[in-house]
């Protein structure tokens, strides 16, 4: 994969309140112009993913905005193995010490994974279609090989005045409401946005088993 594109539209009055601006991106951004009466800005915003080594991009830990007002188009390549979907949108990855770090974003919707030889750790999060509630999941083989992550995540979802659910058998779960923007003069029905405040704990949790260096038994 070559590059992403990601092309944020926001309303004026909300750009000035929230984090639109892409602060985490790796190149400058490129403003459309307007035409006359017009109160949305179409910002385009190039971010290159990681060569194959050990450095984890900040934006990955720091997490992103999640929003319907957000739209990112990742430059996919042909894939053979993929008949049914040629055009293969592999995941920015890293390589580290015992496994490979991966994260994919889609505007409304993030996750992070650490995937080792047996097994894949996740955390990630989705915005609902109507924007009112972000679900947030924790792979239930991160909370088997991370000591208290499990209590941490239904810790801060209860912080956050989420709902905890405990049923599903590949995650734990997190539902949280979202609200609305409030800001004077912002546009009728604007699309709400969520910043997952707990992002970087879980997300350097989770990746943590990656960044373990493997133990090599001596040879008797």
């Amino acid at each position: 994969m070559n590059n992403i594109t990601k092309t944020i539209v926001c309303g004026l009055s909300a750009l000035a309140l929230y984090a639109c601006s892409s602060d985490n991106a790796s190149a400058p951004e490129q403003t459309v112009s307007q035409a006359p009466g017009n109160n949305v800005e179409q910002r385009h915003v190039r971010i290159d993913p990681p060569d194959e080594t050990d450095s984890i991009p900040e934006s990955w830990l720091e997490g992103y905005t999640l929003s319907k007002m957000i739209m990112v188009d990742h430059w996919c390549v042909e894939s053979p193995e993929h008949p049914d979907n040629p055009m293969w949108c592999l995941p920015p990855r890293v390589q580290l010490e015992s496994g490979t770090v991966t994260n994919m974003y889609w505007g409304t919707s993030d996750r992070i994974s650490c995937e080792l030889a047996e097994d894949t750790l996740t955390y990630s999060e989705l915005l609902s279609m109507d924007d009112s509630t972000v679900s947030k999941k924790l792979s239930r083989s991160a909370t088997e090989l991370i000591t208290d992550i499990a209590e941490a995540f239904r810790d801060s979802c209860e912080a956050e005045g989420g709902t905890f659910i405990d049923t599903n058998e590949d995650a734990l779960e997190c539902e949280v409401k979202t609200k609305p923007l409030e800001c004077e003069g912002c546009p009728v029905n604007l699309g709400r946005v969520y910043t997952d405040p707990y992002w970087r704990p879980f997300a350097e949790m989770v990746i943590s088993p990656c960044r373990i260096r493997p133990q090599i038994e001596p040879i008797e």
